[in-house]
C-alpha cells in the first residue's frame, strides 16, 4: 500500500484525464481497477489549480462516497490541498452552504438532501463540475431521485459520468446520457428513444428488442463524448480471477424436499396472469435461501435446513494460506457464520466511517484472517487487493453488475497473485441457474426472469412474463 506519495498517472488514467479535460460533458466506461477515481481527481486538480473550476460535486453509491474518494485523496500528495465535505455529516453540510470545500461527496439516495441544501443557499451551488460515479446507478428513466435532481439541481458547466460496468442492455444507456447532456444525443423522451431504436418483442409490449443496426446508430450518437477503457487492453498483466465451483451435495432427502419447495413456489404464481420482476426476485431469492442452508418464515425468523456450505467453507479456509474474503448475501448467512467462525471479522460491524476505514486498513495489512462482507456494501470501489487473494461466495447474487464489482475488490492493480474465487454450489438447484445467467451478462430483470423460466422449463404452468423497465423494489430487500 505504501504511504502518501506523488500521483503518477498510468497510461489508462492519462487517457481518462485528457478525455475529461477536453470534454465538459463526458462518459467514461473503464474497467474496474484502471484507476477512474485517481484519474478524475487529477483532471479536476488541473482545473482547480488553474482557477478554471471552483469545486466538484461527486454523486456515488454510499460506500464509494464514504470510503473510496476520501481514501484516494489521502493516498496522493497531489490532492492533499483539497478540502473535502461529505454532505452526510453536519460539518459537510455546513461547508456546502458556506461554499468552503473543494470537493463535495454525496450518495445517490441522498439527492433530496442535496436539493434542501441548495434551497438554503438560495438556489445556487458551490461547484461547477459534477461527477456521476457509477453512473449506471442512474440507468432508470423513471427514477424519482434522478428526476428530482434534473428538475431542482442547477445544471453546471461540466458533467462527467463514469462506470466500471457499462450496460450490455442498450436501453439502459438512455437515462445515463440524458443525465449528462440533457437529451442532446439520445433525446429527452424515453418512449421516443424506444420507438426509434427498438421494437416490441411480445404482443403485449412488455419487452423491447433492439432494431437491426440500432447498436451502431446509438454508438454513433454518443461516441463524441464517450471513452472506453478496457483492462485487457491497458493492463494485460493484471491478475486473473480464477473461478472454481465447489459442489456441495445435498442428501437425497434434502434434495427431494428442495425440489418440492421449488415446485410449490412456482405453482403459487399460477393464479397470477403475469410474473413481474419483484415476484420473480422473491421466488428466486427463497430458493437461494434454501440452498444456502436456511429460510425465513413470515415473521422474518430464519430456520436452518443444513450446514453443508458452512462445512465446505471450513475446508477451504483450512487449506488456504492467507486471508479469506467471504461474500454472504443473506443476513442469516452472516448470523450463522458468526456461530461457525467466532474469530471471523464482519464488515457490517463497522458502523462508522472511521471504523470502516480502520477495518479496511487491517485487512490490507493481512491482519484479518477471515473477513465477511456483503456485496451490497462492499462491491463498489473498495481497494482490498493487498489483504488477500481468496474469495468465497456462500451464495451467488443475480446482479451481474454487483457480482463483477465484487470480484474486482481483489482482482485489481496491486494484487500480486491470481485471485481464487470459490463459489459454493448445490448441483441441480437454483445455484446452477443463477451461475448460468451470470455468464450471459444481461440486465438484472431479464436474468431473474430467465432463471425463473429455467426452473419452470420442465413444467407448463401457463404464465406470461412481464419484465418492467424499472422494478419497483429495492434489490437488497429480498436478501433478508
Amino acid at each position: 500500500m505504501g504511504g502518501v506519495k506523488k500521483f503518477v498517472p498510468r497510461p489508462a488514467q492519462e487517457a481518462l484525464i485528457k478525455h475529461f479535460l477536453t470534454h465538459d460533458v463526458a462518459y467514461a466506461s473503464a474497467s474496474m481497477g484502471l484507476g477512474k477515481t485517481g484519474g478524475t481527481l487529477a483532471a479536476f486538480n488541473k482545473l482547480y489549480s488553474s482557477g478554471e473550476s471552483i469545486g466538484m460535486m461527486v454523486l456515488a453509491p454510499l460506500r464509494v462516497c464514504n470510503l473510496v474518494w476520501k481514501d484516494e485523496i489521502d493516498t496522493w500528495l497531489d490532492f492533499k490541498h483539497f478540502r473535502v465535505a461529505n454532505l452526510r455529516t453536519p460539518l459537510g453540510r455546513q461547508a456546502f452552504i458556506a461554499g468552503r470545500a473543494s470537493i463535495y461527496l454525496l450518495n445517490y439516495d441522498s439527492i433530496p438532501l442535496l436539493v434542501k441544501l441548495i434551497e438554503k443557499r438560495g438556489g445556487t451551488v458551490p461547484y461547477d463540475t459534477i461527477v456521476y460515479d457509477e453512473v449506471d446507478s442512474a440507468k432508470s428513466a423513471d427514477s424519482k431521485r434522478i428526476a428530482l435532481l434534473r428538475r431542482e439541481v442547477p445544471r453546471v458547466k461540466r458533467n462527467w459520468g463514469m462506470t466500471g460496468t457499462m450496460m450490455d442492455k442498450l436501453v439502459d444507456l438512455f437515462a445515463q446520457f440524458r443525465l449528462l447532456d440533457e437529451g442532446e444525443r439520445l433525446g429527452r423522451s424515453f418512449q421516443h428513444f424506444k420507438s426509434t431504436y427498438f421494437h416490441k418483442a411480445d404482443y403485449m409490449g412488455y419487452k423491447w428488442d433492439a432494431n437491426d443496426g440500432a447498436k451502431e446508430l446509438i454508438e454513433k450518437r454518443i461516441c463524441d463524448i464517450t471513452i472506453t477503457l478496457r483492462a485487457s487492453e491497458w493492463m494485460p498483466d493484471m491478475p486473473d480471477a480464477v473461478v472454481q465451483d465447489v459442489d456441495v451435495h445435498m442428501t437425497p432427502d434434502q434434495l427431494s424436499k428442495y425440489q418440492e419447495f421449488e415446485r410449490e413456489l412456482v405453482l403459487e404464481l399460477k393464479s397470477s396472469v403475469t410474473i413481474t420482476a419483484p415476484s420473480a426476485a422473491a421466488l428466486v431469492t427463497k430458493l437461494l435461501q434454501y440452498t444456502s442452508g436456511a429460510v425465513y418464515d413470515e415473521n422474518g425468523t430464519y430456520h436452518c435446513i443444513h450446514d453443508l456450505k458452512l462445512e465446505a467453507l471450513k475446508k477451504i479456509i483450512k487449506k488456504t494460506k492467507g486471508p479469506v474474503l467471504v461474500v454472504a448475501i443473506f443476513k442469516h448467512e452472516q448470523a450463522r457464520l458468526r456461530e461457525a467462525f467466532p474469530n471471523a471479522v464482519f464488515f457490517a460491524d463497522a458502523a462508522t466511517l472511521a471504523a470502516q476505514t480502520k477495518m479496511l486498513a487491517e485487512w490490507n495489512r493481512k491482519e484479518i484472517p477471515v473477513l465477511v462482507v456483503s456485496p451490497f456494501s462492499a462491491s463498489h470501489g473498495l481497494n482490498m487487493q493487498w489483504g488477500g487473494s481468496t474469495m468465497v461466495w456462500m451464495s451467488l447474487i443475480y446482479s451481474h453488475r454487483r457480482y463483477t464489482q465484487m470480484l474486482a475488490r481483489l482482482a485489481r492493480p496491486g494484487q500480486v497473485c491470481n485471485v481464487d474465487v470459490y463459489r459454493l454450489m448445490c448441483p441441480g438447484t437454483v445455484d446452477d441457474a443463477i451461475a448460468t445467467i451470470l455468464e450471459d451478462k444481461r440486465d438484472t430483470e431479464d436474468r431473474l426472469l430467465s432463471a425463473l423460466m429455467m426452473l419452470e422449463s420442465s413444467r407448463d404452468v401457463g404464465l406470461s412474463i412481464k419484465p418492467p423497465e424499472e422494478p419497483d423494489f429495492n434489490e437488497e430487500d429480498f436478501w433478508g
